[in-house]
Parts: C-alpha cells; structure tokens; sequence
C-alpha cells in the first residue's frame, strides 16, 4: 500500500491510499501518521481510498484504530472514493455505520469544514 499526505484548506489531512491494505507494515504508516498528528493537535482527517484494490481484516482493524484515536481526540476522519467492492466490505461488516462514506473529497471536506 502507498500513502500520501497533503494538507488541505482548513487544517483537514487528506491521506491518499493506493493499492492493497492488508495489514504489515506499510499499512501501519497510515494509523502511525495519524497518531502523531492527533497528538500534534490535529482533528480532521480525510482517508481517499479511490485507488484502493483490496482491503482484508487486518486493513480495516488499521482503519478502525485511526478512526478511533481520532475521535478519542475530539477529530472526525472520513472516508472518499470507496469503490463497490470495499463499500460491500463495510456493509457486510456494519462498519459502514461506523464510518462516514463520501463519493468524493470534496463532498467529505464539505462535511469536516
């Protein structure tokens, strides 16, 4: 899995993730890096999963313990561009009652501003 970061207007963090988020280290980068910048104050976070391919167990357990650390600080984190294949992955699991889905990045900045 690749992971980009870019600020956006209004201190929202956008992560963009490309490829497969099966656990391992690289999949890791994206709850480290939200950890840090929860602790560096901030509260609003974006996670574009547009290019995202296949996501397992181990993938969403890292996208539920960022959500959590988040929102245990007060923050939101949303998710953008979630493709059918990973959406039916959330229904199935219910999370997709956990987490906040958006057909796009500005539809989801919309929501944090």
């Amino acid at each position: 899995m690749k992971l980009r970061q870019k600020e956006l207007n209004g201190g929202i963090i956008l992560f963009e993730l490309e490829g497969d988020i099966v656990g391992g280290p690289d999949a890791m980068n994206l709850n480290d890096e939200v950890r840090k910048l929860v602790e560096g104050g901030r509260k609003k976070f974006i996670v574009d999963m547009g290019s995202v391919r296949h996501i397992n167990s181990s993938g969403l357990g890292i996208l539920i313990a960022s959500l959590n650390a988040v929102r245990q600080a007060g923050g939101d984190l949303k998710v953008a561009n979630v493709s059918s294949h990973v959406l039916d992955l959330l229904k199935i699991t219910k999370l997709n009652q956990i987490f906040e889905s958006y057909e796009s990045v500005d539809e989801a900045v919309k929501k944090l501003a």
